[in-house]
């Protein structure tokens, strides 16, 4: 008995609004045009249209007046003509007008209408006028959008593999509707027109582009923000930042690459970057260094590298081979072995997955057997050997200069008496 009793009751609610929507509405009053949420720059020969039924309010319209809502308070801005403003039928009527007012400021607002019978006192008929309302947009003002809302790329940044690209734009009547990257080079010519994607609620927008397509030089970049009115503003610029996707240029070299155990090598590494520069900060300077590899212990194919990054994060790695021998070796390997090198040079971008490598003088070693290794300093391959002293040779050289003295002395002292003999016998 309770659940009718409350569906009952829901029924005679719902019937009582029906019918309270209908008597405010002024037997169907309708705003045909403009539709509620239109936007415009400014009114100017708008097309403004309201549609009505015949019936007790409205017995024989003569024309109807709008209204728009500023500030809270309705302002008439146009009406129908007296004559001829007004279609009327048997069963539905409208009253239109074109009508400009271009001092109506950018904003939201309401609008109404209010239809007028031809009758002696000139009785307004439709007094509902809060049950009339659209609402339409008027923006003649372009989208903000400055060079500082850039955030990505900057003037002057060094970039390669994919590039964010991000921007702030807002439209604080309509909204944005369109943002586009125009990315040309450093002689006008365009690259590539990207449309940004918003970021959720906020007014970022925001397009990733792949810059391994763009040839490595200057390039610049030029924002076109949009509303739906076609309000437009280009004035943001991003310029000559770089692509730069090529890893730096490395000279490497050591002074020897075939020594004996313990001997030192010196080797040298220089980096140059003729777009983005070298990364001062990458490593021990960035450009170059003097090293002294080990040769504590023997053994075949030992390495060492040069690691260099531009300002574009692109790196260049550069891997030496040597050999070093023990000193009773040496000589065995010397004389069957010709001096040869290797010199291997990695390409790595660090903001992809991606390397290239490419090598400068292929391996010439195998595993387990001698290295020879050629450098480029000239060198004839024999390693540097330590002087040796042989016991033997020592011990006879001091014996020879002993004897040697001694017959020198003897012979000597022989001549002064003989010298005497002859002066005497002659006397």
């Amino acid at each position: 008995m309770i659940k009718k009793r409350v569906l009952f009751l829901g029924i005679f609610i719902l019937i009582g609004l029906v019918y309270l929507v209908t008597a405010l509405a002024g037997d169907g009053v309708i705003i045909v045009s403009p539709t509620s949420g239109t936007n415009f720059t400014t009114l100017s020969a708008v097309l403004f249209n309201v549609s009505f039924t015949n019936g007790t309010d409205i017995t024989n319209p003569e024309n109807a007046t709008f209204f728009i809502n500023l500030s809270g308070v309705w302002s008439q801005i146009g009406s129908t003509a007296i004559a001829g403003g007004c279609n009327v039928t048997a069963t539905t009527s409208s009253c239109y007008a074109n009508i400009t007012n271009t001092t109506i400021p950018d904003g939201i607002y309401s609008i109404n209408t209010t239809i007028y019978n031809s009758t002696n006192s000139a009785t307004i008929s439709i007094i509902h006028t809060g049950n009339l309302s659209n609402i339409i947009y008027i923006d003649n003002t372009a989208p903000i959008v400055f060079t500082t809302n850039i955030s990505n790329p900057t003037a002057g940044g060094n970039y390669s593999q994919n590039l964010i690209l991000n921007v702030s734009a807002i439209d604080s009547t309509i909204g944005v509707q369109t943002v586009l990257f125009n990315i040309t080079n450093s002689s006008g010519h365009q690259n590539a027109s990207l449309i940004g994607v918003k970021e959720g609620s906020a007014s970022s927008y925001i397009i990733t582009t792949n810059t391994t397509h763009y040839p490595d030089g200057y390039y610049n970049i030029t924002i076109h923000a949009n509303d739906t009115v076609n309000n437009l503003n280009n004035s943001a610029r991003v310029t000559r930042f770089i692509v730069d996707n090529t890893a730096p240029t490395i000279t490497h070299s050591c002074d020897d690459y075939s020594v004996i155990e313990d001997e030192e090598i010196t080797c040298t590494c220089n980096a140059t970057d003729a777009l983005s520069g070298i990364n001062l900060s990458y490593g021990t300077n960035g450009v170059s260094f003097t090293a002294h590899p080990s040769t504590s212990s023997t053994g075949n194919n030992k390495q060492t590298t040069c690691t260099s990054q531009d300002k574009a994060s692109n790196l260049r790695t550069s891997t030496i081979y040597y050999n070093v021998t023990n000193a009773s070796s040496s000589s065995s390997t010397t004389s069957t072995s010709t001096s040869t090198s290797t010199s291997t040079s990695t390409s790595t971008n660090t903001n992809s997955s991606n390397s290239t490598t490419s090598n400068i003088t292929n391996q010439n070693a195998s595993n387990g057997t001698n290295n020879t290794l050629q450098g480029n300093q000239g060198n004839s391959g024999t390693p540097k050997e330590e002087l040796k002293i042989n016991p033997w040779i020592l011990g006879g050289s001091i014996l020879i200069m002993g004897l040697g003295t001694t017959i020198y002395f003897l012979i000597k002292k022989y001549k002064i008496k003989f010298n005497n003999f002859k002066i005497t016998k002659f006397k």
